[in-house]
């Protein structure tokens, strides 16, 4: 299995403006697996988001910092009211909490995860408790990641146009944390330490009434911070602990550039629910990491989950195509043999990944191993214990 190093894949240095390619519509044709249901409630930004949306109080953003070693970045805080943002510079880290869902909002997504919950949840070796696929089997949720409301919001934080991630499995993945019991005095954290293999992510809580439970993030160069988790050596004094101030509220973050993971819950009855919105960069130049096939794969069967990769490497591609026909290099035919064979390397990786040719490692703890489909579903009232 090839190893992963994505900083190569990801500079944080300014670059021109390139392409924005359009969003990916909404597939023609969907899983057999994931039927969609009839809902009672219709997603409505005016209603279910607050208005206005809330700006986060300050960011952290991505700075080289050479002291910790070639390409190495540091997370740098700066207050969102005085920060100077630069076009097209993709170096967000994460938002500072931010209110997004209003507690009509917050009621209404929790009814469509009560009505799916026994129909999708599912085990995975990284997550105790996790529901995929709602964007299918969901209007509400669809709406909701397809909000452009909320996608203007979000892109003034991530200094490009994003759009929602093309494979729709990635809509709204719910995770669940479960608090300590008499029998199981150790909960078991919602997800471990880990980089995402998409670009952005916003992730909204919908429950109160918990202790624990916090997002943590790594202020390490990401690289060097996975390299101490699968070390099991990942400093404390160099971990930030941000703690949500109610449901309803969100952190939105470049996950794919920063180590993550979420505290266990100490105390209290109620699950820690948190919905993760999935994005892309519409920068058509902007390449996916390799491991996105086999990090997520673990979730789906292979016939679902191959033709979702298939088509976010489809679209990545037919950007950069577009580019060449709307932008035909007359005076640098280097450019455009660059351009083509990005795209040719891109499809044959894609294809050798499917095949099962060639395969990379996810970042995540060295102890986590994943495999195609190695989801286990959950029935009804079962519940996941700590080993």
């Amino acid at each position: 299995m090839t190893a992963e190093r994505p900083r190569s894949i990801f500079p944080i240095d300014a670059v021109s403006k390139r392409h924005l390619t359009d969003k990916c519509p909404f597939p023609m044709t969907t899983p057999d697996q994931y039927p969609e249901k009839v809902e009672k409630i219709a997603f409505d930004a005016s209603k279910h988001l607050v208005n206005p949306l809330e700006v986060p109080s300050h960011i952290k953003i991505l700075e080289s910092d050479p002291s910790a070693g070639d390409q190495c970045v540091k997370l740098v805080e700066v207050e969102t009211a005085t920060h100077e943002r630069k076009v097209d510079l993709e170096n967000l880290a994460y938002t500072a909490p931010f209110r997004v869902l209003s507690e009509e909002g917050v009621k209404a997504f929790r009814e469509v995860i009560d009505d799916n919950v026994e129909d999708l949840s599912i085990c995975t070796p990284r997550n105790p408790k996790i529901i995929r696929a709602l964007g299918y089997v969901s209007k509400f949720v669809r709406d909701l990641n397809e909000s452009q409301v909320l996608l203007d919001h979000l892109s003034s934080f991530a200094n490009v146009d994003i759009a929602p991630h093309p494979m729709v499995t990635n809509y709204s993945q719910i995770n669940f944390g479960e608090p300590p019991t008499d029998q199981n005095s150790s909960a078991i954290p919602a997800d471990v330490w880990h980089l995402d293999s998409v670009d952005y992510v916003l992730v909204i809580m919908l429950t109160d009434g918990f202790d624990g439970g916090e997002l943590l993030v790594s202020n390490m160069d990401p690289n060097q911070a996975m390299d101490r988790v699968r070390a099991n050596n990942l400093p404390n004094e160099y971990t930030s602990l941000i703690k949500y101030p109610k449901a309803g509220y969100g952190i939105f973050m470049q996950g794919c550039r920063i180590a993550h993971a979420v505290a266990p819950l100490t105390g209290g009855s109620t699950p820690r629910i948190t919905a993760v919105n999935s994005y892309s960069s519409r920068d058509s130049f902007r390449v996916d990491r390799p491991s996105i096939y086999n990090a997520l794969a673990q979730n789906h069967r292979k016939e679902v989950y191959d033709a979702e990769y298939a088509r976010n490497i489809a679209w990545r591609c037919k950007g950069k195509l577009e580019y060449l026909i709307e932008n035909p290099q007359f005076e640098d035919a280097e450019k455009t043999d660059h351009i083509l064979k990005l795209v040719i390397d891109e499809l044959t990786m894609a294809r050798s990944l499917m095949k099962g040719e060639k395969s990379y490692a996810a970042p995540l703890p060295a102890t986590i191993a994943i495999k195609q489909g190695g989801f286990h579903k959950l029935e009804k009232d079962e519940v996941t214990v700590k080993e």
